[in-house]
This record gives structure tokens, sequence and C-alpha cells, in this order.
């Protein structure tokens, strides 16, 4: 599968949390498709968009950005906001728009 970035939105985010959650949207994708395909994402193609986003775009080096995990229950504890979490990458979420 080859992917690219089409749109990266940060938001901040309240300080309770421990680290930063960064989330993936397919361009095109019917509310359907969505609901169908969130437990089977292609996690190590959004790893590898993550890390581009972040050491790309938003300038972060590795000495800043800690542990990065898939999580299904990242946004939301029934499973539906599936994304990743960043140690290191306190108050604030990242969105990501890939095609």
């Amino acid at each position: 599968m080859n992917m690219k970035v089409t749109h990266v939105e940060t938001r901040r985010i309240d300080g309770r949390r421990q680290t930063g959650h960064a989330y993936f949207f397919l361009t095109g994708e019917t509310i359907m498709e969505n609901l169908k395909n969130r437990r089977s994402r292609p996690t190590k193609e959004f790893r590898k968009l993550l890390k581009e986003v972040l050491f790309g775009q938003l300038e972060c080096t590795p000495h800043q950005i800690g542990r990065i995990t898939w999580s299904q229950k990242c946004g939301c504890s029934c499973g539906c906001s599936p994304g990743f979490r960043i140690e290191g990458f306190y108050g604030r979420d990242i969105f990501i728009d890939v095609e």
C-alpha cells in the first residue's frame, strides 16, 4: 500500500494526558467503510507516515519523541478511535489525512 499525507493539523489538548495522540483519516472513506475498517488499519504504513510528519513537517527531534505505540482505544475506551500514543509529544494531538 502506497499512501501519502495530504493534510496535517495539530490541536492543543489539556495537560492531564501523559502522551500526545495521532489519528489517521483516509481521504474519500465513507462512514460505513470507516466503521468496517477500524480494526484493520495499515498500522505499519501509518507509523512510517507519522514519523515523516513528526520529524519532517513538525520538526521534532528523535530526542524529544519517546515510544510510539498503536492503540485501538487511543481516543475512546470503546475502541472507536484508534491511533498512536506518542511519548514526548505533550499538549497536542495530530490529525493526519492520507490518500
